[in-house]
């Protein structure tokens, strides 16, 4: 029996997207993966919903980042947090075309 309502699932194109840019930007190899899920925040003051964003790659540890958001709200400074984050030295204007296509996917 399930519990309170059912969860409304995230934009499939907008996970796509938010994996392809970053996998761009931190010009990740073939051999890495990048995961964008969506959970409910049950932690106190913590937003109802929050995206967890995780890098694996072989033989390096697994980086994982949490967005207090919807997938359907991050935008490219959640991006760029993630990216800091995680060690990496990326300027706000690699992530412009995420930016641009994202509102249209809104649209």
């Amino acid at each position: 029996m399930l519990i309170g309502k059912p969860s409304k699932r995230p934009n499939l194109k907008t996970v796509r997207r938010i994996k392809q840019i970053l996998f761009n930007v931190l010009q990740l190899t073939e051999d890495a993966v990048i995961t964008v899920t969506e959970l409910a925040c049950l932690e106190e003051d913590c937003s109802p919903i929050e995206t967890v964003i995780g890098l694996l790659r072989p033989e390096l540890p697994q980086l994982q980042y949490k967005v207090h958001k919807s997938v359907e709200e991050i935008d490219s400074n959640d991006l760029l947090d993630v990216c800091i984050s995680w060690g990496f030295d990326v300027q706000p204007s690699t992530l412009e075309p995420f930016l641009i296509l994202h509102h249209s996917l809104r649209s």
